[in-house]
């Protein structure tokens, strides 16, 4: 049903996405690619929620895993020194969700840039995120750091057709993001399909699959350094989310970010009153949160200046033009921004 997907940036640097129906045909992943005699070591979060990939992690000897935690993604010398390490004689696994890629992408250098690993999303989110680690351009637009490729791609299926409600609720979230900032074809199939996504019909979870690995093809395949240095839509708003409200769930705080950002995008006047409504009403539909009622707009912006948030203190930010096409812009004004917090706060007392 899934085919391989063959990624090529330029000749050096090919790889491919391998498709399995779950975790137990690891042996066989390393067959194809050569692995066999290569000597690996892990990085992966410290709680993950997949049995199988946590039995995969607990078969690692202590000196060859890094297990890391979100408490801090921008100085992490553990990470480092786990890299700098291994790095010359040994092929990482990194078992993929959101803290460990922010935090890869935070921690590793210019030095890092021949880096051998290999990803395995193991997230329903992650499955729709970028499986490279994008590159770092300065204001110039002189690259810092280049952008560094898996050998492979390992994606399990299962992680997706047997996930939760909830669980697939986080992937339907991450998909939508994925669709509205690079692919408005994906956006306009997830509509035309909304019923036999939300049914569950395995056809439909496979092409959703599918699609986004395709758009991550096409995004490494044919954009710039500068285009993939920027950061992912909505991360900021993300990021304060999480710092907000710890029992948040992953796909709660991706569509609420969605919201805010694509506000942005309207007032800048990038997109249309009705545009920026047809994405916020497929949410709903979706049951993905509009509102929250965990902190006020007043209290989100106090948070958002005390975690000294990039969208506040840089001098761009990126909006969507349209449904998937990315634009950079001036950040917004303070006022816009606690303006785009108020469309999603709810509440409670005022609405009895």
């Amino acid at each position: 049903m899934y085919e391989t997907i063959y990624v090529e940036k330029n000749k050096s640097s090919r790889f491919c996405v391998h498709f399995y129906q779950d975790a137990y045909q690891w042996k066989f992943f390393e067959e194809t690619c050569g692995m066999q005699e290569q000597k690996t070591v892990l990085i992966c979060g410290e709680n993950i929620q997949n049995e199988n990939w946590k039995s995969f992690a607990e078969a690692f000897q202590e000196d060859d895993i890094l297990k890391i935690k979100g408490s801090n993604l921008t100085d992490n010398s553990e990470i480092k020194e786990f890299i700098a390490k291994n790095r010359e004689d040994f092929t990482f696994i990194i078992l993929m969700d959101y803290v460990v890629m922010e935090s890869m992408y935070q921690n590793l250098t210019a030095e890092d840039s021949k880096l051998s690993f290999i990803c395995v999303p193991v997230t329903p989110d992650s499955l729709f995120d970028s499986f490279s680690i994008r590159p770092v351009v300065n204001r110039d637009e002189e690259t810092i750091r280049k952008e560094l490729l898996p050998k492979a791609v390992y994606v399990d299926v299962s992680i997706l057709s047997k996930a939760t409600p909830l669980q697939f609720q986080d992937a339907i979230a991450s998909a939508f993001r994925l669709s509205v900032s690079y692919k408005a074809s994906m956006f306009e199939w997830m509509i035309s399909n909304m019923y036999e996504l939300t049914d569950g019909e395995e056809s439909a979870i496979c092409e959703l699959l599918e699609r986004g690995f395709q758009v991550q093809k096409e995004r490494i395949e044919k954009n710039t350094a500068k285009d993939r240095a920027l950061p992912i839509y909505g991360a900021d708003y993300n990021r304060l989310f999480r710092m907000a409200d710890s029992e948040l769930s992953v796909a709660d705080s991706i569509s609420l970010s969605l919201v805010c950002q694509t506000f942005l995008s309207w007032k800048k006047e990038l997109l249309s009153m009705e545009e920026f409504y047809e994405i916020r009403d497929m949410l709903v539909f979706f049951g993905l949160s509009i509102s929250e009622t965990f902190m006020t707009s007043e209290e989100l912006l106090e948070l958002a200046r005390k975690a000294e948030l990039d969208i506040l203190k840089e001098q761009e930010c990126v909006y969507i033009r349209k449904l998937g096409k990315i634009i950079v812009e001036t950040t917004p004004t303070e006022d816009l921004f606690e303006e785009s917090l108020k469309q999603i706060y709810f509440d409670e007392d005022a609405n009895e």
